[in-house]
């Protein structure tokens, strides 16, 4: 007896989710130079925080010079992160391209669901990717695989551990990124 498609859609992303996980927490999360950055990337953040938080009018030179050394390190520490990461990424990308073109072969043009309303542009274009003539309601295995992969993945990260420390998360984001690089090429400091 074959499972029916959106059972079979959902625990196959589950599992790949859960694949992806397990090779993450094996070649990247495990290791020492990772587990290592990690740390020094939240001790700075850290650090940073508390000379922030003595306020603008408080600030000595030397509490200056500090602030733009941990700058400093901290972008030289999000260089090495993403470059670590990169390893993930690379994983994850194999493993869920590999799935999607599973599924693709499996069930490309059938619905596999029925919505229970009409999606609007754009998700109605990915809800019905590949289907002939879908009625308003049908659901493509490509948009059951996006929410899926959308609304699962954090959660099985969260439960394995392999969520990062808020604070890294903080340091490591494009914007803040770029508010330290535009900081430390101006040599001006909030």
């Amino acid at each position: 007896m074959a499972l029916p498609p959106v059972v079979a859609i959902v625990s196959m992303s589950c599992m790949a989710i859960l694949f992806v996980e397990v090779l993450t927490v094996l070649l990247v999360t495990s290791s020492s130079a990772f587990k290592r950055l990690v740390a020094d990337i939240d001790r700075a953040s850290k650090e940073l925080d508390r000379l922030a938080a003595t306020g603008a009018g408080a600030t000595t030179p030397a509490q200056k010079k500090r602030e733009r050394a941990l700058e400093t390190q901290l972008t030289y520490l999000a260089r090495d992160f993403y470059a670590h990461r990169i390893k993930q990424y690379a994983i994850m990308g194999m493993v869920l391209a590999a799935m999607f073109y599973v599924l693709r072969t499996w069930y490309a043009g059938r619905s596999v669901a029925v919505l229970p309303f009409a999606p609007r542009f754009p998700f109605a274009m990915i809800a019905h990717k590949w289907l002939e003539q879908p009625a308003a309601t049908d659901c493509s295995f490509l948009f059951l695989y996006m929410i899926c992969n959308v609304g699962v993945k954090p959660n099985i990260a969260k439960l394995m551990g392999t969520q990062l420390p808020a604070t890294v998360v903080k340091a490591t984001d494009m914007q803040s990124m770029a508010g330290r690089f535009s900081r430390l090429t101006t040599g001006k400091m909030a």
